[in-house]
């Protein structure tokens, strides 16, 4: 399942389930705090991803396992 995330200014993970939630301001659907979260400090990025993230920009990746249980 794909996923759409973007890290804020105090680097808190955002994600949603659509690009269409986050352009329509909607919550995210799930948010962790990027330095201490184990399942993201795992997460297999490509160096574009990271780079764009670092940037805060919203990137879409694969579901690190978040929404398994909601599919």
């Amino acid at each position: 399942m794909k996923v759409w995330v973007r890290i804020n200014h105090v680097g808190w993970v955002h994600l949603w389930r659509t690009r269409e939630a986050f352009d329509a301001a909607e919550p995210s659907a799930h948010f962790l705090n990027g330095r201490t979260d184990p399942r993201w400090i795992e997460v297999a990025l490509s160096p574009d991803q990271r780079r764009r993230m670092g940037a805060g920009e919203l990137v879409e990746i694969e579901d690190p396992g978040y929404f398994l249980d909601e599919d």
